[in-house]
Parts: C-alpha cells; sequence; structure tokens
C-alpha cells in the first residue's frame, strides 16, 4: 500500500504579478504564512524550542517551521527554472503533494489558497482566479521494469551515496508519515553520475530557514539494469535529496 496524495490548482492571473521567488515557492511561503497564523498558538517562539511542539500541527505541517526541510511531508512541485513575471491572463500550475497520515490535513492548504482567491497575494495587492482544482490518490501500481539510467532534472545536493542517503531519508520519512508497508529495499548497483553543478544565486528565506540552493543535475547511469523497486519509485514521486519538498531531486526514469 502507498499512500502519496497530490492536489492540483490551476490558476489564472488576473492582473500583472511581479514576484521576488519563483511563483510557486511565493505561494507556498503565502500559505504556509498563514497557517502559522491560524495554527500556532506561540508565534513568538521557534518551533524546536516550543514546549507545544509535540502537540502542534503547524509544526508538524512544516517540519518545525521549514527547519527540519528533510522531514516535510508537503511537498510543491517546482521546475528547474520558473519565469517570476506573470501578466493578466497567464496560467501555472500549482501541484502539492501529501505523505501519509499529513493528506488527511489537506483542507488547511484549501482555506488558505481559497482566501488568497477571495482577497489577493501579498497584502490583498494581487487577484487570481483558480480555474479548478484536481485531487488525486496516487495507485501503487506494480512496475518490475528495467532501469538503465535516471535523469536528476532539478538539482540534488550530493553526488556520491546518492541512494544509501535515500533510502535513509525515506525510511525516516515512512516512520514519520506512514508512506508505505512495503519494504524499501537499498539499490546497491554500482553507477556513474555525469553531473553538472547548479546553485541559485539567491539565498531563499522560508520560515525559520535561509537555504542555499545548490547541487547537481544530469543523468545517473547504472553499470547493469536494476528492476524498478520501492525506494526508486517512491524517489520518483517526491523528489531525491535535502530539498524535495521545494522542487529538488526531480527525477526522469
Amino acid at each position: 500500500m502507498l499512500k502519496i496524495k497530490t492536489v492540483k490548482y490551476k490558476i489564472r492571473f488576473l492582473e500583472d504579478v511581479v514576484f521576488k521567488d519563483e511563483p510557486e515557492i511565493a505561494f507556498l511561503k503565502a500559505i504556509y504564512k498563514r497557517l502559522k497564523n491560524i495554527l500556532c498558538i506561540n508565534k513568538n517562539s521557534r518551533c524546536s524550542d516550543c514546549t507545544y511542539s509535540g502537540k502542534c500541527l503547524y509544526n508538524y505541517m512544516s517540519a518545525g517551521d521549514f527547519e527540519f526541510i528533510e522531514n516535510m511531508p508537503v511537498i510543491i512541485n517546482k521546475p528547474l527554472l520558473s519565469g517570476r513575471n506573470k501578466k493578466s491572463g497567464d496560467v501555472i500550475d500549482l501541484k502539492f503533494t501529501f505523505l501519509g497520515d499529513a493528506a488527511v490535513h489537506i483542507d488547511f492548504l484549501n482555506y488558505a489558497v481559497k482566501e488568497f482567491e477571495t482577497r489577493g497575494l501579498f497584502g490583498e495587492k494581487y487577484r487570481f482566479f483558480i480555474e479548478s482544482r484536481t485531487d488525486n490518490e496516487i495507485e501503487d501500481k506494480k512496475d518490475n521494469s528495467n532501469v538503465s539510467s535516471i535523469k536528476i532534472l532539478t538539482p540534488i545536493d550530493r553526488c556520491e551515496n546518492i541512494f544509501k542517503i535515500e533510502k535513509e531519508k525515506i525510511d525516516n520519512l515512512n516512520k514519520l508519515y506512514r508512506i508505505t508497508d512495503k519494504p524499501i529495499d537499498l539499490i546497491t548497483e554500482p553507477y556513474e553520475f555525469d553531473a553538472v553543478r547548479f546553485k541559485m544565486q539567491k539565498p531563499l528565506y522560508i520560515g525559520n530557514k535561509k537555504l542555499i540552493r545548490k547541487g547537481y543535475v544530469g543523468t545517473i547511469k547504472f553499470r547493469e539494469p536494476i528492476v524498478n523497486n520501492n525506494l526508486l519509485k517512491i524517489i520518483n514521486l517526491i523528489g531525491a535529496g535535502k530539498f524535495y519538498a521545494i522542487g529538488g531531486g526531480c527525477i526522469e526514469i
């Protein structure tokens, strides 16, 4: 069984907007700022220092106000580069992925998005219209196809021991959010990573975190083809690396 759910909004802008961050990241930051105002009862304290953190839904949904971003239960899908200037009439797709038990709280995200549609973004300055919303439960399809290479489309933060670290990450996410009840087997086949280093010039400030987004894109080539296993299926759905929650580590098999 695989417990991963997605929700996608098709959004049409009703006026010109110039975003300071990529639009997907700007929406994510605005949504979580609103969720913090709704859910947090101790806004002047860091989540990691707060005595209520163990019972706080905001701490749960934001991985400690993004302090532990490698544990995020909510993911925003984002391309490598996303234009920040949007004209009236432009359309973007906002796709969020919820891991395991976190999906029961999807209505909080929908509430925030609908509120911004009504009131506007960034102090009610910019208006948009939700053309559609699509919810999808990811099917746990059986796929025993052979995989000889993997394209890393958005940066992953390491180029060595990739699958060992990914297994540790997904094991931890599974413990936190109960994503799957199937074994997550390590990929041990030797590989070469034909990698290009990539770095965003501007740091990202989100929640309680300053992120320097850098890493590697390129192609992983296995010495011998491997069978597509549960580890690879989950990486394909959520992304690889530490910054998977903000669009890092998107792969193509």
